[in-house]
């Protein structure tokens, strides 16, 4: 299996009130690029496993696990958000979904 595609891990920085400047600040939101290879699932494994048609469902195959919190992943700059994982020898495959937006 060649990594040859990226996703970018997504944590939203933490908004506080600033009582000088009378307003919410915050920073930039944090991203982590790793190197990954994307599959869809068939239709039928996609009924098989997640119990309906969802073409947005997208697995992440990483050779080294991602072990830190994200809120988002984005893959060619669409947003999906985080269903499940589960772990095969040392590899992590993360099963995300499409923002519906």
């Amino acid at each position: 299996m060649r990594y040859t595609d990226t996703v970018i891990f997504v944590v939203k920085a933490n908004k506080h009130y600033n009582p000088d400047a009378g307003k919410f600040v915050g920073g930039e939101p944090k991203q982590t690029k790793r190197r990954c290879h994307i599959s869809s699932p068939s239709l039928s494994k996609s009924v098989l496993v997640f119990g309906d048609l969802k073409t947005s469902d997208i697995l992440i195959h990483l050779k080294r696990r991602y072990t830190d919190t994200y809120d988002y992943c984005l893959i060619n700059g669409r947003k999906y958000f985080f269903v499940r994982e589960s772990i095969v020898n040392r590899r992590q495959v993360i099963v995300v979904r499409g923002d519906s937006s």
